[in-house]
């Protein structure tokens, strides 16, 4: 029988489409789970360094705190 004749009747085209449905649902479903319930790579943590009274961050800065120059820093001194 040919895809058309198939096709052709409204039974068919209605259990087909329930199926196309049925199956974006499912995979909508699978790689939202996926993506949420997977986790994520670990990565290394960037390597920043500040100095001279800069400031510099990496990475996620959620609770990041800012701490300036100690008196043992490599900056050089500068008289005014």
């Amino acid at each position: 029988m040919p895809i058309w004749q198939f096709l052709r009747q409204k039974t068919n085209r209605e259990v087909l489409a329930w199926l196309g449905g049925g199956f974006v649902v499912l995979a909508a479903g699978a790689w939202t789970v996926f993506v949420y319930l997977t986790p994520p790579k670990s990565m290394d943590r960037p390597s920043v360094r500040a100095n001279c009274g800069g400031v510099a961050i990496g990475g996620n800065v959620t609770g990041a705190t800012i701490s300036g120059a100690t008196s043992g820093s490599d900056c050089p001194n500068e008289s005014k």
